[in-house]
This record gives C-alpha cells, sequence and structure tokens, in this order.
C-alpha cells in the first residue's frame, strides 16, 4: 500500500486585497441580513395587524411605516452584499501595478498602486505571478495566458531587479 500526494487541484488566484482575517465582516453581513428579513416582515405584517381600523389616518400610517421599512430592508440587504473585487491592472510601460475599482468615479477608481521597483516580492510559479507589496502584503495574483505579455512582463521585472 503506497500513499501518493497528488496536486490535482487547480491554483486559485486571489482576487482582492486582503485586509481582515477575523471574522467581523461576516458577523456584520449576517446581521444586516437579519435586519433586512425583519424590516420586510415589518412592511408586511403591518397590514395584517390585528385591531387596526380602516380609518385614513391609519392607513396613511401604515403605508409610511411599509415604505419607511421596505427601504430600510432594501438597505439593509444592499449593504450585506459582498465588496466587488477589484481588478489588477499591470502596466508594463509605467513599470507599476495597479489596483482599480471598476464603475467608480475617475478620482475614487485606482485603489492603490505600486510601482515595479517598490514591490516588496514578486514570486513566479509558472504562469502565476504573485506581486508582494510593502510590508509582504499581499497585492495581486495574476496569470497570464499569452506568452508575448508574459515574457514581456517579466522582462521588465528583471529590469527592474525583482526577479532573478
Amino acid at each position: 500500500m503506497t500513499i501518493t500526494a497528488e496536486q490535482t487541484f487547480a491554483h486559485v488566484p486571489a482576487y482582492g486585497v486582503a485586509h481582515k482575517l477575523n471574522g467581523s465582516r461576516l458577523v456584520m453581513r449576517i446581521a444586516q441580513r437579519m435586519a433586512s428579513v425583519s424590516m420586510a416582515l415589518v412592511a408586511l405584517f403591518v397590514w395584517v395587524a390585528p385591531g387596526a381600523g380602516w380609518e385614513s389616518e391609519v392607513m396613511l400610517f401604515k403605508l409610511m411605516v411599509s415604505l419607511a421599512s421596505g427601504l430600510a430592508a432594501v438597505w439593509f440587504w444592499q449593504a450585506s452584499l459582498p465588496p466587488v473585487p477589484p481588478t489588477v491592472e499591470v502596466d508594463v510601460t509605467q513599470a507599476e501595478v495597479r489596483l482599480v475599482r471598476d464603475g467608480a468615479l475617475p478620482q475614487d477608481r485606482v485603489i492603490e498602486r505600486c510601482a515595479f521597483r517598490d514591490l516588496h516580492v514578486v514570486e513566479l510559479s509558472g504562469r502565476n505571478i504573485t506581486f508582494w507589496g510593502r510590508g509582504n502584503r499581499l497585492l495581486a495574483e495574476i496569470t497570464l495566458s499569452n506568452a508575448r505579455a508574459h515574457a514581456t512582463l517579466l522582462g521588465a521585472l528583471r529590469a527592474e531587479g525583482k526577479l532573478a
């Protein structure tokens, strides 16, 4: 009987910058979803509340409570969605790596930029290239399938002294 290690799983690249490793964001998202469901139930059940009359003042109050709780439910649900991961742009001509937020205003579009010379470490594993920023922090991980783009990027990184 022999045990062998087979690497059958594909390498999954990181799609964003990990700032926290604790579960506070997960707990907050769960709380926001529970608040969203609660507000949606309030918006629904305010109309079937027992003992309430059908006078115009009561109906107006029910309408206002229903609209406010419905809007709060939509807001809480939207706030609980995971953040959209940034896009990685590698500009060889300017010798920099940029993390870009898609769909943002032009002044808020670039999250972070790091020149090749300011990178802490660049790791090369086949077609996967991992960029580590200041403080040994994961900046980006990309996989290039285009051979010409891969060779151009490797040449630029070697010119900056980041790859041997």
